[in-house]
């Protein structure tokens, strides 16, 4: 992610936080075994701290955060994605810790760059090597099924989920969500300009200098 950005929208630190729907194993009623789940009821927990959302489940369970408005960050285009996967421990494990989000006429499914975290397949969010620890996945907000990008002038909701997936529906996990946030990056095309501006600054100055 460059250091250029110049503007964010947060859309959400996570403090105070509660999901507007639960699904699958983040689901009280949806985990039991007798809807299919795994039997596991999941622990949701809302801390009063930035960063301080928890979730303990096992197997894939999801849940989405409608705004009570829409929100407007025009301008972004990269998503940077911030948690911390406290367990399991060891590993590396398969897993999905993804997130997409909703501009109320379509969901843009994400994938982060692969330079945010190298191990990643670029699939969903992105499914990867996982251990404990915290991570920062940053990427375009481009719809990695083709779909057409974030209309980020009218953000209406997020989706959050956990597939597990390697790691299966033998134990449970725990991750900490701890920021989402848009922000305008430059494009690697004005990047280029850039560049090439600042070589020609070096050229000049080395002429001035000669002459």
């Amino acid at each position: 992610m460059s250091n250029a950005a110049k503007a964010q929208t947060t859309l959400s630190t996570f403090q105070n936080f509660n999901l507007s729907a639960t699904y699958a194993n983040w689901d009280a009623d949806g985990s039991q075994i007798i809807n299919g789940g795994t039997g596991f009821t999941p622990v949701i927990t809302s801390g009063t701290t930035p960063g301080s959302f928890e979730v303990q489940a096992e197997g894939y369970g999801s849940g989405a955060y409608n705004f009570a408005s829409p929100i407007n960050a025009s301008g972004a285009n990269e998503f940077v994605f911030t948690f911390t996967i406290n367990s399991p421990s060891g590993g590396p494990f398969w897993m999905n810790p993804g997130v997409d989000i909703a501009d109320g006429t379509h969901l843009v499914h994400l994938a982060a760059d692969p330079a945010s975290f190298p191990g990643s397949s670029g699939g969903y969010l992105n499914y990867g090597n996982f251990t404990q620890g915290t991570y920062t996945l940053y990427g375009p907000l481009h719809d990695q099924f083709g779909g057409a990008d974030l209309d980020v002038s009218t953000i209406t909701a997020f989706n959050l989920e956990l597939d597990p997936a390697g790691y299966g529906a033998g134990a449970p996990y725990d991750i900490t969500y701890g920021s989402l946030v848009l922000t305008t990056s430059p494009e690697p095309t004005t990047l280029a300009l850039l560049g090439i501006g600042a070589a020609g600054l070096v050229i000049a100055r080395r002429r001035i200098k000669v002459s």
